[in-house]
């Protein structure tokens, strides 16, 4: 609505200018025609923009796109928070066991473009290899509103949240951490929602390194 409003704005005040002696009828329609036409290719070239992000696997993650799963699972991570590290596994098992259902997992990088040999390290490391999304500019996680990684949001196919925040109780502090878990919030919330059931926790504040 913000472009729109600035468009009608700019239009009235140049197109006024442009026009202020008299043209023939068939110049003045084709002159409008294009200018409309040029204004809405650059407010979609913008709303598409503000949809899209890259990957480090140089393909483009399209919000959008969401609608078409079952649900989606989207993770605010960064490689070098220790607590990220440490669910590397957990991200990857979720993967595996959801994805054929259609239940999609995106991981999310809200920080500028990492060095490509601090990620190399890290994927060999953890043998994670899922495509990790380069938010840089904040526009998803602004949308979603997290603030700590890691931190998960469950959507369901109209981009609805379901559940966020924590994966589970394996950590309850910055330092300090259970031998296992025993509560598995996110797995609870996606066998509801798989069920057809409530989702009761919509909300566990995570344990993790601010954004």
């Amino acid at each position: 609505m913000i472009y729109l409003r600035y468009t009608s704005l700019w239009f009235t005040h140049h197109l006024g200018k442009q026009y202020s002696k008299p043209l023939p009828t068939k110049s003045r329609v084709v002159g409008v025609i294009s200018l409309y036409a040029n204004l809405l290719l650059i407010f979609c070239s913008l709303t598409i923009n503000a949809q899209k992000l890259p990957t480090d696997s140089e393909q483009i993650f399209d919000y959008k796109t969401l609608k078409y799963n079952k649900a989606s699972i989207v993770v605010f991570f960064d490689p070098e928070c220790p607590i990220c590290q440490k669910y590397t596994k957990n991200l990857i098992e979720l993967d595996k066991k959801y994805s054929s259902e259609g239940i999609k997992i995106y991981v999310v990088y809200p920080f500028k473009v990492l060095d490509k040999s601090v990620l190399a390290e890290f994927r060999e490391e953890y043998q994670f290899n899922l495509p990790i999304i380069y938010d840089s500019k904040r526009k998803l996680l602004k949308k979603l509103k997290a603030n700590y990684s890691p931190e998960v949001f469950l959507l369901d196919n109209n981009r609805k949240r379901l559940y966020h925040g924590a994966i589970d109780n394996w950590f309850y502090g910055l330092g300090r951490n259970r031998a296992i878990p025993n509560e598995f919030y996110l797995l609870d919330a996606i066998n509801a929602y798989k069920n057809n059931l409530e989702i009761k926790i919509k909300y566990i504040e995570p344990v993790g390194c601010m954004l």
